[in-house]
Formats: C-alpha cells, structure tokens, sequence
C-alpha cells in the first residue's frame, strides 16, 4: 500500500513537472519575443525632446528673443506616497511641503492633485520652473517626482524691441519677425523612451532617442538694442509732455539704408502682452500710413531740381493765394501776402504758395514717376509683415488740388519708414538704398544665409540732393529753431512738418506734426525721423524740435561721429 501510494505521489509530481516545464518552455521560448514585447510596451513611456527656437539677435549678437530652458514638474498618482531617504520615511505631505518650500507652489493644491485621480498615471504639479529650481529639488530625491525639460520663449529687453520682434503665443508666432521669419526660427522637436519599473520610476540606462531634435536658425537684425532703447525713452518723454495720442521714430544709416532703431510708443511687452490693446501691438513705423506734411517739400524740391524746373537759388514770387479755379485755392499757415523767396526760402519758410508756383512747371505724370521712384505708393525694401503701401494719387485719381498738395505732404499718406527712406535717398547723393532690417538667417549649422539686398536707385542727381541739403541747413542755421535744434560742432539739416488729420467732414482740428533731417549734412551719415500723433499741447511741428535735437544729438555721440570741419556755405532765401 505504501508502495503504491508512493508511485502516485511519484506520477503526481512528475505531471505537475512536466506541466510547469511546459509553461516555461511556453513562455520563456515560445512566446519569449511576445511576452517581452507587452512587459516593454507596460513600461515604456515616451517623452518629448525639446528643440530651442532660433533667437533674434541685434546687430551685435544680443539677444532680443530667444528660448531659455523651464522644467515641468509632475507626478504619477498612482505610485506618489511615503519614501525613505537616508534610513528615515517621508510622508507624501512633507514631499510635497518641501517642493512647495522651493517652487513657492500651494503644496495643497499639490496634494489634491495627486489624491483627485489615485489611479491616474500623470498631473502637473508646477510649470515652468528654472534650471536653478529644477536642480534643488533633483537634490530632494524624491522617486516619484518627474521633472521634463521644455522651452519657453523670453525677450530680455521687454518692450524695447516688441514692435520689430512680435511675440511667439501658446504654440505659434503671431507678429513681427517672429512670424514673418518662421521658417528660420522654427525647430523641430525629438522624440525618447524609457522604462519605468512598477513604482513610475524611469528605469536607469534604458532611455533611447527615437526622433532627434532640429534646432531653428537665428535671425540677425540691423537694429542696435542699445539705441533702439534711448530712442523708445525719448519717445515716451517727449510724446506725454506733448499729450501726444502716439509717436514713432526711426533712425537709418546712410551708406546702406540699414535701420538703426525703429520705436513705436506706446509699445508693448512680448513677455506679456495679453492685455495690451491690439493697437499697441504692431509696428506702426511700417503699418500705420499719415499725410506727413512739409517734412515732404524737401522731396518735392528735390524732384523740382533733378528735373531741371528750379534750382536752390532761383527768385520767384510767392503769392499770399495760389489760386487753383472759382473758390479752390491753396494758402500757407501764417503769411498772407506776396514774398520773395528763393527755392531755397521756399524750404526755409516752408511756403505752400511758393511750392506751388514750382510744382506747377512739372507735369503730373512725371511728379508720379518721382514719387514712386523715391518709394512711396509701394512698401519699403524690408518688406515688414503688415507693412503699408501708404497712398499716392496717380492717373485718373490724381485730382487738381492733390497734383499740387502732394508736393507739400498733404493728400498722400506715408509710412514713418517710407519717409526715413526718401531722407536716405536725399543724404546719399540721389542714390536710394533700400532699407533693410533682416541681415539673414543663421542656420543651425552656423552659416548665414543673407537676405537678399535690393539694387539702389539713383533718383535724383548728386547737384540735386547737395542743393536741397544746402537749403536745409538754413532751417538749422538760421532759422527760430536755430537755438533747439543746432547741435555744436555739427551742421545739421533738417526739416519740419504739420499735416492736418483728415476725418469725415474733411480735415479737423488734430495734426500730426513730423520733423526729419541728416548729420553731419557735408557728409551725411544718419537720418533721424520722428513723428507725433494728435499733440494736445503743442500742434506745430516746431514742438517736435526738441525730441529730434535729443535724438541726432545722441547718435552723433552714439557712433562716435567726426565733428563737421568745413563750414557751410548756404543759399540766400530771399531777395
């Protein structure tokens, strides 16, 4: 009996084997490859890699946008609890006290986003924090704490350059450069994995790159940060002591049109700009066209000139009324009776009439050839997303009392950045450089594809612009501004301007008042435009003085200028 007890027991045990040999043939052997695959698939997670978005950088190299490192913190619910570390047993109330303590996150709010969903895998904890922050608490050693590295989108001068930069939103750029130059910012992300053991920890030495991350190119502009920022505090000084509605300023060198600084105020904060009106969050410099006023007769001369009409000093007469037809008729601001005047004193006194006496000698079809050779009616060489044609009557459109305003700036709007352009066309010998603001792109290899450079232009002749910049420097010399906007050392010529804002009924009461001009004006090296909206408490171009003084001023000194070392010889205004 004990016998036969013992061969059953013997067969029991060998079936019982042999049925566990069968299992693990079957698993280890048989379906080793797919067991291994599901156990992989359970614990393998994937992450993204972040690629950096190129930067914008100045002429310099600094940088005006760029990607900086954020970690987010997070946690699986379903393994966050009691740890050790270093022999004693922490709480998940102190974890989470401690990150509170670094992140200055509410470490309830904390808790009860772990303890909502017990069975979820993932919650955020905090978002965003620094590389600093990211570092203290790797240094907690919590297991359960899952920190990925993204990218965040941060502009180190603020509103200095928000204008020409544009923002970057949740997941796409919205304006300006960042828009405009998206090819060569964007980058592409990667892709990882790893494993994770039964706790959510990330198994060490199994992550693997499955996508690598294509960083973006950077964006090289002409603008020096360090200007544009002067230029953006003058403008906000100035402009509230003049009650002004807004302004804008540009300042261009001559040799190769490229822009130096282009400031709209008010502006705006890419940082921040989800409360900044719409309005304040363009470029107005390239998007917002105005009738500009007399600032435009230094054109107009200049057209008059080159097309053999009048020269700087010629004599005429200009009348008190320039009579078009019946009650139509073109007056100047404050002289009412007949002058003689010079071209030249056409500039100095800046005479509507006198102008008008000139311009009458061109044929309209050519004073449009003119105007649209120096640029306007069509956008600028940088072609700025958003950036307005302005408006320039030509053909049938081209009425009797507008072939005669547009010479003195009013019944054709213009862009601040169209203006600062036909100044460089005046202070570069005729010669029209297309203005540039995007040297190229710098691809993430490190070699810079340029952006294509437009051919000059020679507009007018060389006689032509050096007897209009001799007309100028009257204004400065001596002229009642004399005293504001003379700059010691220097000669300087400039000119103002005074639109009237046209509204519904025809033109009101509000101006914009301008003032341009070039130093040092024997050899000119820079331009200085600037503009202000609807002034309240000054709206004569003459309270524009004194920002465009504050500004010449400092780029002299800025780009360590030569001080002029001939004196000028200038053309008589009357006779």
């Amino acid at each position: 009996m004990t016998g036969r007890r013992m061969a059953l027991a013997l067969v029991l045990v060998f079936l019982t084997a042999s049925l566990l040999m069968t299992k693990l043939v079957d698993v280890q052997v048989v379906r080793a490859s797919e067991l291994q695959g599901e156990s992989e698939a359970i614990r393998t997670t994937s992450e993204t890699i972040w690629a950096s978005r190129g930067s914008i950088v100045d002429s310099f190299g600094n940088d005006l946008a760029l990607d900086v490192d954020r970690y987010d913190v997070s946690a699986d619910p379903s393994v966050s609890g009691d740890f050790r570390r270093a022999g004693e047993t922490l709480s998940l109330e102190v974890a989470l006290s401690e990150i509170a303590d670094i992140t200055g996150a509410n470490a309830d709010e904390m808790l009860f986003a772990i303890r909502k969903d017990p069975e979820a895998r993932f919650t955020y904890l905090v978002k965003g924090v620094s590389p600093e922050v990211h570092l203290a608490l790797r240094e907690l050693g919590i297991p359960w704490l899952q920190m990925d590295l993204v990218r965040e989108r941060t502009y180190p001068f603020g509103p200095v350059a928000g204008n020409i930069t544009g923002m970057l939103g949740t997941d796409q750029p919205l304006a300006g450069v960042e828009l405009d130059w998206d090819d060569c910012l964007a980058a592409d992300n990667g892709v990882a994995t790893y494993q994770r053991g039964a706790d959510g920890v990330r198994l060490p030495g199994t992550t693997e790159t499955v996508v690598d991350p294509v960083h973006g190119g950077d964006v090289v502009l002409t603008i020096d940060s360090d200007l544009q920022w002067y230029v953006l505090q003058q403008l906000a000084e100035h402009g509230s002591r003049l009650g002004a509605e807004h302004g804008s300023a540009m300042v261009v060198r001559v040799s190769d049109g490229h822009i130096l600084a282009a400031a709209d105020w008010p502006t705006f904060d890419p940082n921040d700009f989800a409360q900044t009106p719409t309005s304040n969050t363009g470029a107005r410099v390239f998007s917002s066209p105005y009738e500009p006023g007399s600032i435009m007769k230094a054109i107009g001369v200049a057209m008059l000139i080159d097309g053999g009409y009048t020269y700087a000093e010629e004599k005429i007469v200009a009348p008190g009324i320039f009579r078009l037809y019946d009650d139509r008729y073109i007056k100047n601001y404050s002289v009412a009776q007949d002058t003689q005047l010079t071209t030249a004193g056409v500039l100095y006194t800046s005479s509507n009439t006198g102008l008008s006496v000139l311009s009458s000698r061109m044929p309209r079809a050519t004073a449009t050839s003119y105007f649209q050779k120096f640029g306007f009616g069509s956008a600028t060489g940088v072609d700025f997303l958003g950036e307005s044609n302005g408006r320039l009557k030509t053909g049938d459109g081209l009425d009797i009392v507008s072939r005669y305003t547009q010479f003195f700036g009013q019944g054709i709007s213009v862009t601040a950045a169209q203006m600062a352009g036909s100044f460089q066309t005046l202070a570069n010998g005729g010669l029209r450089v297309p203005l540039r603001l995007v040297e190229g792109c710098v691809s993430n290899a490190g070699v810079l594809v340029e952006n294509p450079v437009q051919e000059p232009i020679q507009v007018v002749s060389q006689s032509a612009s050096d007897q209009v910049i001799r007309s100028l420097e009257t204004i400065v010399a001596q002229g009642p501004l004399r005293n504001v906007l003379g700059i010691p050392g220097y000669r300087v010529a400039a000119k103002t301007g005074t639109a009237e804002i046209a509204n519904s009924q025809g033109y009101g009461a509000e101006r914009v008042i301008s003032l341009a001009g070039m130093a040092p004006a024997e050899n000119p090296e820079y331009v200085v435009l600037v503009s202000f909206y609807k002034p309240q408490t000054s709206r004569v171009s003459t309270a524009a003085a004194p920002a465009f003084h504050d500004l010449m001023s400092h780029v002299l000194k800025h780009y360590r200028v030569a001080p002029s070392s001939e004196p000028a010889v200038l053309p008589p205004v009357t006779w």
